[in-house]
């Protein structure tokens, strides 16, 4: 998964997110040049979600959903 600028420039090629114990282990590279490994704690993710607030959290699903038919039209086509 890859997360760009307004600009269209790659930020971060995240590689994998997996689990170790609490924290979630996110692993990717900065800017296409730096490898990095992030660890976000419970209280980092409760922190997330205030900051997206309720209406995109109630969009969550629905933004999940499209990224799941835009990759299935992809798949077909």
């Amino acid at each position: 998964m890859k997360i760009f600028s307004k600009e269209g420039v790659e930020m971060m090629d995240i590689k994998s997110i997996s689990r170790d114990g609490e924290k979630l282990i996110v692993k990717g590279k900065v800017m296409g040049a730096m490898s990095t490994t992030l660890l976000i704690k419970p209280e980092d993710c409760w922190q997330a979600a205030r900051l997206l607030g309720l209406r995109v959290i109630m969009y969550l699903p629905l933004l999940l959903l499209k990224g799941c038919w835009s990759l299935r039209k992809k798949d077909v086509a």
